[in-house]
């Protein structure tokens, strides 16, 4: 509960998805980081993803990405990601700072590309370093 509100808080994609269960975070715990890379300075993560949702790529617009990410909470998959990356980022760079290094996470649904099928999210600072505290086993509050 306390990691669904939170999460409900912070990201507004979040807001609009079911209720955190057991099964779902469980499953989320077995996922992998498709890809992370370096871009001027800023570390970013990759997912692709293959879903179908329709013919064409006329198919693939923020709307169905939103549906589509909501559906299988795929926010919180890259909640998750994103404080591994930074969690590995704090731990090996001498100066890191969310602000200076994190750029965010891509979704690329490859059924879409090249023209749609990104979806893409910078989780704001607070909530990764909540976030944190939460899998610390701390108080929020």
């Amino acid at each position: 509960k306390q990691l669904d509100s939170l999460c409900k808080e912070y990201d507004d994609l979040s807001k609009q998805c079911p209720s955190l269960d057991f099964e779902t975070v469980q499953g989320m715990l077995k996922g992998f980081i498709d890809l992370v890379f370096e871009y001027q300075g800023k570390y970013y993560i990759v997912d692709y993803k293959s879903n179908w949702l329709g013919d064409g790529v006329e198919a693939y617009t923020e709307s169905a990405l939103n549906q589509v990410m909501c559906e299988h909470r795929y926010d919180l998959q890259y909640q998750i990601y994103c404080l591994a990356l930074h969690r590995f980022l704090r731990s090996r760079l001498a100066d890191y700072r969310y602000e200076t290094h994190f750029g965010g996470v891509y979704y690329l649904f490859l059924r879409g590309l090249p023209k749609q099928g990104i979806f893409y999210h910078l989780p704001k600072q607070q909530f990764i370093e909540k976030l944190d505290k939460l899998f610390d086993g701390k108080d929020l509050s």
